[in-house]
């Protein structure tokens, strides 16, 4: 029982393990927002009936061990979310929330990942929890497709499930997500209807990617800007994607790197993050260069960027970065070979854009070793194998030196 309640741990789990009063006791905290955002990542099974119509069931019922291989499949942390999920049934804050109205639509045709449900506090009041991206590459894609496009289908989703959300609300109203939800719960605040706004107490982005300057330019931005508070770690780069203009607070963590996405990693004080002064040298470095490009093109022009991108995901023959991550030895060529056949003036950013995908979306992935190809001259991209070391082999085998 030591291993699952820690209350000394300084992270959600820790938090969880610790925080015994109410929602009536002491109100939603910036804390409760990201237990809650990644709620909805759970794949919530068909025979819990009431978590996708009716009245709903309360976090507790979710956790039950014939339900325990569904709940986290797939998904980009399944040991810890596993461990959250148990958690959050034992604990007297958080087990007798109730959850309600679950969507889950997935679409390779419109590029669309979009899952949300409503959670409703005990002692009134309800949250709305948009699921982040979770590994496929149909979901990162859409994530980029954000770069150029206002509206993509998960956000106008998101913006219809609010409102429905705001109609069957009593009392005040929350939303978040972490992730790519932390971007749908912002853009969807911004686009409803006046009446769903007037419910709205707050809304979260837990290290969601930024928005078009169209989007920041818009009417209901400028109105209701006032209600985000988004937090990222000191290196994000997920939550600096596409950045322009929103406010943020920094958070601590406990692990380096783009891996600071996870949110088990955030640091949890008493109940509340740890803060920090600014963002790490390094997220501010990649994210600069990697936006001022984006930034710099034409809307056509980033939509060339991203079909270029994926088309070199694609190539490996696989729909999810896990079944990338295991086939290593046959998706990496032919990827490489897609990769080669690009403009040079795309290749490094296309490769920079690549390690920040494969190191977001499968953190600590462990690369067998390259085969041996005869007659196989992969191009020449140190990035590539620079932004993950020690994982694609030895120097003189790695794809970088064609030996």
């Amino acid at each position: 029982m030591d291993a699952l309640f820690s209350p000394s741990e300084r992270n959600v789990f820790g938090y969880l393990s610790r925080a015994f009063d109410t929602f009536v006791e002491r109100p939603l905290s910036d804390v409760d927002s990201l237990v809650l955002s990644c709620v909805s990542y759970f794949r919530v099974p068909r025979e819990l009936g009431g978590a996708w119509e009716g009245d709903g069931v309360s976090l507790r019922e979710l956790f039950r061990a014939e339900y325990a291989g569904e709940m986290t499949h797939g998904l980009w942390d399944p040991e810890g979310l596993s461990r959250l999920l148990a958690l959050l049934a034992a604990s007297p804050r958080f087990r007798d929330v109730v959850m309600r109205d679950h969507v889950d639509d997935f679409s390779v045709a419109e590029d669309k990942q979009f899952s949300a449900c409503t959670l409703d506090l005990p002692g009134g009041g309800s949250y709305v929890s948009f699921r982040g991206t979770d590994n496929t590459l149909v979901g990162w894609r859409e994530d980029f497709n954000m770069a150029f496009e206002t509206g993509v289908p998960s956000q106008l989703a998101a913006t219809a499930y609010l409102e429905r959300a705001a109609r069957r609300a009593e009392g005040p109203l929350w939303a978040g997500g972490h992730s790519k939800g932390g971007n749908l719960a912002v853009y969807a605040a911004c686009t409803c209807d006046a009446s769903a706004a007037a419910k709205l107490e707050r809304v979260f982005s837990h290290d969601g990617p930024g928005f078009t300057r169209e989007t920041l330019a818009s009417a209901g931005w400028r109105e209701r800007s006032d209600l985000v508070s988004k937090t990222v770690p000191r290196s994000s780069l997920i939550g600096m994607l596409f950045e322009q203009q929103e406010e943020y607070a920094v958070v601590d963590s406990s692990v380096m790197g783009v891996a600071q996405h996870d949110p088990f990693s955030w640091v949890v004080d008493g109940d509340a993050f740890a803060p920090v002064e600014g963002l790490g040298r390094g997220a501010g470095f990649v994210d600069e260069k990697l936006n001022q490009w984006i930034s710099s093109m034409t809307r056509e022009e980033r939509e060339g960027f991203v079909g270029a991108l994926f088309s070199v995901l694609a190539a490996g023959g696989k729909d999810t970065f896990a079944d990338l991550g295991e086939s290593w030895q046959t998706a990496v060529p032919a990827m490489l070979r897609e990769l080669g056949g690009l403009p040079p003036e795309r290749r490094e950013h296309i490769t920079r854009a690549l390690s920040l995908l494969v190191r977001a979306a499968v953190p600590g992935i462990e690369l067998p070793q390259l085969p041996q190809m005869p007659g196989f001259e992969p191009p020449q991209f140190p990035d590539l194998v620079a932004l993950l070391p020690g994982r694609m082999g030895s120097e003189e085998t790695s794809p970088t030196t064609g030996g």
